[in-house]
């Protein structure tokens, strides 16, 4: 099978991307990049990676032995994650809100005025951030199936094994 081409990421690159992909100042790379580096531990638990955060350039590498940057993949999980993380703050935001009046438009000749109906504006982000979290579930599932590497074997499939029955055979495994 044919090695396929990685492409490393740095950390300052993610976080520029997430801020532009989800409509953020651009002066919140910085706490953007801090949040990343903050959660390398839940990538590697969704992940069963081992990255790390090396602390000379605060960049995220993977193994230790043979260090390389994150890969396009795993900051696209990386970014899915934060967009969950970035909904939960926007939930919270709306609901500690609810007590401000809120008015998103104002006419004068007809005196007409509308105000945000919170309600509306909970159930559409409870909803992007459910749809980010099945996103973010495929996409897990898919760097597992094709990144992953499995950690352990269990059992001894080498040795044959000796059962009393009807056929007088055993079982061994040929690799």
């Amino acid at each position: 099978m044919p090695k396929r081409k990685v492409y490393n990421m740095k950390i300052v690159t993610i976080a520029d991307e997430i801020v532009r992909e989800n409509g953020l100042k651009e002066s919140y790379i910085t706490s953007t990049a801090y949040w990343l580096r903050s959660n390398v531990g839940k990538l590697n638990l969704l992940l069963y990676e081992d990255f790390y955060v090396d602390p000379v350039t605060l960049e995220i590498f993977k193994d230790k032995g043979n260090p390389c940057e994150i890969h396009k993949l795993a900051a696209a999980i990386f970014k899915l994650m934060y967009r969950s993380y970035y909904f939960d703050l926007q939930i919270s935001n709306t609901i500690f809100s609810m007590n401000e009046n809120s008015i998103l438009s104002a006419s004068d000749e007809d005196f007409k005025v509308t105000k945000i109906n919170r309600s509306e504006v909970l159930k559409t982000l409870a909803q992007l951030k459910k749809d980010t979290e099945t996103e973010l579930k495929f996409a897990v599932h898919y760097y597992r199936s094709n990144y992953g590497i499995p950690r352990g074997v269990s059992g001894d499939d080498f040795v044959e094994g000796h059962y009393n029955s009807v056929y007088s055979h055993g079982y061994k495994r040929d690799y």
